[in-house]
């Protein structure tokens, strides 16, 4: 009797701990690889800044990643236009590294740890590589605009303009001027402003309106 219920015991053991797998196994399932690298198929100018009317902050800040070369692609903006990131100005720290070019200059994937090689840039639009379940999380490019409680404030550093889920959606330079918002999020590292040069609504590093930094995020 006492041999019966220890393997009873030893059972229910192995089943409990077997059934406190799958949300880990799951998890893992899910790990998905944010930053894929592709080859460019023709030179690819990037714009710091998403290109349209009135945006003024482009000038003189462009780059070009030649053909044959390597590019990060994040989202699509649109059917023309995706969220890129220049792999090479990133290892120098060489800001911005972020930035959009038309999806037309992408080729497909190259070999990389964790992603095939061969496969083309998908196209969803404004929906981005995550770890959610989906593989997927969508991009809020028209970042709903709230109170401005202090305007035309310097920027003191360069800083990269996200969305309230941390995709970049622009970039600031240092000495540009922000319209700052009393909304912030993670404990107020982040906080909300409207860029003027970019058209766009946004959040950047509170720091880079205190500090006298020089480094990009």
């Amino acid at each position: 009797m006492r041999k019966r219920l220890l393997v009873v015991t030893l059972i229910g053991t192995f089943v409990t701990l077997v059934a406190a797998q799958p949300s880990y196994a799951k998890e893992q399932a899910h790990s998905t690889k944010l930053l894929v690298r592709y080859e460019t198929k023709s030179p690819s100018t990037i714009y710091p800044n998403y290109p349209k009317s009135g945006v003024v902050g482009n000038q003189g800040r462009t780059w070009t990643i030649g053909g044959g070369k390597q590019i990060i692609w994040r989202y699509n903006v649109n059917s023309t236009w995706a969220a890129v990131s220049d792999p090479a100005r990133a290892a120098a720290k060489q800001f911005p590294w972020w930035g959009f070019t038309p999806v037309g200059c992408i080729g497909n994937s190259v070999r990389q740890t964790g992603y095939p090689a061969g496969r083309p840039v998908p196209k969803r639009i404004l929906q981005g590589r995550s770890q959610q379940a989906s593989g997927w999380r969508t991009v809020d490019f028209s970042v709903a605009p709230a109170k401005i409680t202090a305007s035309h404030q310097r920027v003191n550093c360069n800083a990269t303009v996200r969305d309230p889920a941390n995709f970049v959606i622009g970039n600031v330079f240092p000495d540009w001027h922000v319209d700052v918002t009393g909304k912030t999020r993670t404990g107020g590292h982040w906080v909300e402003v409207y860029v003027p040069n970019a058209k766009r609504w946004g959040y950047i590093e509170h720091s880079a309106l205190t500090s006298s930094c020089s480094t990009a995020t």
